[in-house]
């Protein structure tokens, strides 16, 4: 008799609680099976809508979970590689960093200085210092292509924006959707073994069910503006807070904001 296989949609699981796990590990007396498998079930379908949305085909999909799995089970871990257009894309980020707040880089009033191309505080300079590697044509291009600087008719480089926007069509973009999806998970785990309250990392959600499809676009320009603001007085706190010389032991904090609609639907009548 043929088995027949089972269907992540829609899958129960038994309620129990977890204890000592096969590796050593130890999930916390107050968690159910359920709701840790549950989360896997939620966590591997997601992932393979984000895969198929990207364009990979199921059998590609399929492929990678089937030597993910093998490199679970041998207790190894799954090698991970960013991609050449991510670390620059990073780097760059810290070049417009350095631009609108470095001393070297911004004038009486704290603004980012129009900047020749050569000397010692010019932009070729100041992107040596985070870029040392990739061709400085291919770094312009790819700040120029992106809106983030311009080249004026004297010759000097003025900073346009001092954030990168990425989105369609640059690919960057779902590597960075990836890297912080993971970032996140870290945090949850991180939040959900740590007894005391205040410790924990923010994560908190303001949403509503019924919003009328017809006010999204107000509720965006809404969520950007405030939001500017506020990343701003969250970005001068931890400038004003970060030390890079110091041999104390240090980490990378900060936080992440991100909007969604989802389930739009047409209203019933009563």
């Amino acid at each position: 008799m043929k088995r027949r296989s089972k269907s992540l949609r829609g899958t129960r699981h038994r309620l129990g609680r977890l204890g000592a796990q096969e590796g050593g590990s130890r999930v916390s007396a107050g968690a159910s099976a359920a709701a840790v498998l549950i989360a896997q079930d939620v966590l591997v379908s997601g992932t393979a809508l984000f895969l198929t949305g990207m364009g990979l085909s199921r059998t590609t999909i399929a492929a990678k979970l089937r030597n993910a799995a093998e490199i679970i089970e041998s207790r190894g871990r799954i090698p991970i590689e960013h991609s050449k257009d991510y670390d620059l894309f990073v780097n760059v980020s810290g070049v417009m960093h350095d631009w609108a707040r470095g001393p070297d880089y911004t004038d009486v009033n704290g603004e980012p200085r129009a900047l020749p191309l050569q000397g010692r505080r010019g932009l070729a300079a100041l992107i040596r210092t985070r870029v040392p590697r990739r061709p400085m044509s291919d770094v312009l291009g790819w700040m120029r292509y992106r809106g983030i600087a311009s080249r004026r008719r004297d010759g000097r480089y003025v900073l346009l924006k001092r954030f990168v926007l990425v989105g369609h069509p640059d690919p960057v973009y779902l590597e960075l959707a990836a890297t912080i999806a993971a970032q996140y998970l870290k945090a949850a785990i991180e939040n959900w073994g740590e007894r005391n309250p205040g410790a924990r990392q923010l994560d908190r959600i303001a949403r509503v069910f019924n919003l009328p499809e017809l006010a999204v676009p107000r509720f965006r320009d809404f969520v950007k503006r405030r939001t500017a603001s506020w990343l701003e007085e969250m970005d001068n706190w931890l400038e004003d807070h970060d030390e890079p010389s110091r041999q104390r032991r240090r980490v990378q904090a900060g936080v992440h904001v991100f909007g969604y609609v989802a389930g739009a639907e047409r209203g019933r009548m009563r």
